[in-house]
């Protein structure tokens, strides 16, 4: 890490209205937030550029689970405009990382035809690196994709989501798909405690911002309500976020899908002194007009009703009777199995239908996922990447009485 760098609580964030995914309005705004913030080097001819966007799965635009396209395009540009000879979009979605499973992302979510059209470079090294981070509060040790260890310049190109495990999903949980395929299925083994994951989170982006020029830019003109990262409902919200700082980025962001205060990594990073405590603080810039905040659906699994105090009551008994756990809804399992291969702990099993209970009893398939409710450390990564949208989440019938 570069100890010059530093993260600036005092770094403007540009907001933005943009009304649809029209790539010359997205790169105007990008050009203005550019000229308000100084957003870039002032030259960016033979540095080596990359751009990590959120390509969490197989997923087309319209779902909303992913970067658009057209906000990958108009980065392109403006990167171009800013002298940029040498770009390469880079991503680790989860399951293993191939250059198989990286062709088909790239083409389901238009990633391929963006790059092409632009002149971008597509990333298929699927080497990486462990990487020290001396500073980190929980976490000292990565594992991270060699093109993001290689770039003079990040340009994390992110989705706003709703999150079901970490409230939201923005520029900082988009640093997590700089650390390699399943190995994030081992982070999530290592670090079960949402407290703790949330930290790792932090340093993990904190690195990120003092290993190289860093810059955020958001795709919020239509983002994901409900059960993000992939298993939510579309909504259009008409933003456009830029900035150095992602976790102030982030903390307007969530301001303006009125999830203020859900997101624990945003707590921990500004009692750290990375980003104001709230959106009232953070030193907005408005470039073509302000997007209207608005009250987005919560993921099934966020708690509304208290209940994270009864971890430390009993053992956390009460807190395992309350808490929302994953589902299969084997109604529509195909029994491909990516559930079981995506669980950070191994306690998804594939079984015939007979031994996972009743409700298995009538799949139309071989061998269907069952669920070890003990072992489970309700990560939701069964669920984030579930390709048929197939495992729900699930409450204590008080719960959603209460609810």
């Amino acid at each position: 890490m570069d100890r010059t760098r530093s993260v600036n609580i005092c770094e403007p964030v540009a907001v933005a209205a943009v009304a649809d995914y029209d790539e010359d309005a997205i790169l105007g705004a990008l050009a203005s937030a550019d000229e308000a913030c100084t957003l870039l080097p002032p030259c960016l001819s033979g540095k080596k550029v990359v751009i990590k966007p959120n390509l969490v799965a197989k997923r087309a635009p319209e779902a909303a689970a992913t970067t658009h396209p057209a906000v990958l395009r108009a980065v392109i540009r403006w990167l171009r405009s800013k002298g940029a000879d040498d770009i390469t979009v880079a991503e680790s979605p989860g399951g293993v990382y191939s250059a198989a499973r990286l062709r088909g992302v790239y083409s389901a979510t238009g990633t391929e035809t963006a790059a092409s059209a632009c002149g971008a470079s597509l990333n298929y090294d699927c080497s990486f690196s462990e990487t020290s981070c001396p500073d980190g509060v929980r976490c000292r040790l990565f594992d991270i994709i060699t093109p993001i260890l290689e770039a003079d310049v990040i340009v994390d190109v992110c989705k706003l989501k709703t999150h079901s495990l970490t409230g939201t999903s923005a520029a900082v949980k988009n640093m997590f798909g700089t650390v390699p395929g399943i190995v994030k299925f081992e982070m999530h083994s290592r670090f079960p405690d949402y407290g703790d994951f949330s930290e790792m989170l932090v340093d993990l982006c904190r690195m990120m911002c003092l290993r190289a020029d860093f810059v955020a830019v958001t795709d919020g003109i239509v983002a994901m309500e409900g059960n993000g990262p992939t298993a939510g409902k579309p909504r259009r919200l008409g933003a456009l976020l830029a900035s150095k700082n992602p976790f102030s980025s982030d903390v307007a962001a969530e301001h303006l899908i009125g999830m203020d205060g859900r997101t624990q990594a945003l707590k921990n990073a500004a009692a750290r002194g990375l980003c104001p405590a709230s959106a009232d603080a953070v030193p907005l810039v408005t470039v073509g007009g302000a997007p209207e905040p608005v009250k987005f659906a919560l993921p099934d699994s966020v708690d509304k009703n208290g209940i994270e105090i009864m971890k430390n009551l009993f053992g956390g008994r009460i807190y395992k009777m309350f808490a929302p756990y994953p589902v299969i809804n084997y109604a529509a399992c195909v029994g491909c199995g990516e559930c079981a291969n995506s669980c950070p702990r191994h306690t998804i099993k594939m079984v015939p239908p007979e031994e996972a209970g009743r409700g298995a009893r009538g799949a139309g398939v071989r061998r269907v996922p069952k669920i070890e409710r003990d072992g489970c450390i309700r990560c939701f990564c069964c669920q984030e990447l579930c390709p048929h949208g197939v495992v729900k989440i699930k409450k204590n019938p008080l719960t959603r009485r209460l609810s």
